[in-house]
This record gives C-alpha cells, sequence and structure tokens, in this order.
C-alpha cells in the first residue's frame, strides 16, 4: 500500500480517530473522575462596572507664539517698500530701454544728414574753381597774400575758436 505523503499525519487528528466529540464536549476531568458537564453548577460572571471613560482635564489652548500688532504693520511697511522699489526698478529700466531706442534712432538720423551734408560738399567743392576765386581776389579786388612777418599764431587752451576784441600790438597798419 502506497503512502499519501501529502496528507501524511492528518488523519490523526479527524474525527473519527479521536473520542467521539459529544463525549468531549459533555464532560470535564478533574483528578481521576470524571464528571458530567451538567452537574458543574455554571460559573457566575462577574459584571464588571461599566468604566467611564477617563476624563481628563481639559488644556487651556496655548498660545502660538505669534507676531504683534507692531511686527505686523513693520512688515507690511517694509513689503510696501520692497513693492514700491522693484515697481520703481522696473519703470527705470523701461526708460533705459526707450532712450536707448532713441539714441539709436537719432544716430541713424544723425548718420543719414552727414551723408546728405557730404553729397552737399562734394557738390559744392565740383563747382567752386579755386584758382579763379583767386584771380578775382588778387586782380579784382586787389588783394595781396600775406608775408611770413605778418602772421601770428596763437594758442588758446579753453576752445577752438579765437575772438579779437582789440588790434594785436605791434602790428602795422
Amino acid at each position: 500500500m502506497a503512502i499519501d505523503w501529502e496528507n501524511y499525519g492528518r488523519d490523526r487528528y479527524t474525527r473519527e480517530n479521536t473520542q467521539s466529540s459529544a463525549y468531549r464536549e459533555n464532560s470535564y476531568v478533574e483528578g481521576n473522575t470524571v464528571r458530567k458537564m451538567s452537574a458543574v453548577p455554571k460559573r457566575r460572571e462577574e459584571v464588571e462596572p461599566k468604566r467611564a471613560p477617563k476624563e481628563y482635564p481639559q488644556r487651556k489652548p496655548v498660545r502660538m507664539p505669534g507676531i504683534s500688532l507692531k511686527g505686523f504693520a513693520f512688515m507690511t511697511v517694509l513689503l510696501g517698500a520692497v513693492i514700491f522699489s522693484c515697481f520703481s526698478y522696473l519703470s527705470t529700466q523701461n526708460e533705459l530701454r526707450t532712450k536707448k531706442a532713441e539714441v539709436i534712432r537719432l544716430q541713424s538720423v544723425n548718420e543719414e544728414q552727414r551723408e546728405e551734408n557730404e553729397e552737399a560738399y562734394q557738390a559744392v567743392m565740383e563747382t567752386v574753381d579755386l584758382s579763379e576765386i583767386y584771380e578775382k581776389a588778387t586782380k579784382k579786388l586787389k588783394m595781396v597774400q600775406a608775408e611770413s612777418n605778418q602772421i601770428y599764431t596763437y594758442t588758446n587752451k579753453k576752445s577752438d575758436m579765437v575772438k579779437q576784441y582789440a588790434d594785436i600790438p605791434n602790428t602795422e597798419k
């Protein structure tokens, strides 16, 4: 006969192999005698008094450390100052951007005018004959060219322009 290894040892604990279940349920063993359950008086169940839930003293609400009215007012003023400085920074940055754009526009206009002036100067220079001007000045207007002892040089440290308010000393007329 083959051994059923999956159920080996389980058959010892089935109802058929143990003592009668009715006998076990209705009897108990005390010492060397067996008595019936019905002969034993029922145990008294002690009625435990219902415990009232334990009352703990109510805690007073603890005030969390917060910010005082003065501190709140200070923080509000500080926040206003920060927001004001941010807006002023942004407006200054915007002004700077518009001024840069204006400078670029004016530079382009200036360059256009410079080109127009250069073209006009070249047109004038092409129409002017310097030899003809010299001839008219010397013959018609009787002008003479200055000699080297008649030329006085003057250096002005303030500007490039020299204005003559009086006669230059040691000059012959």
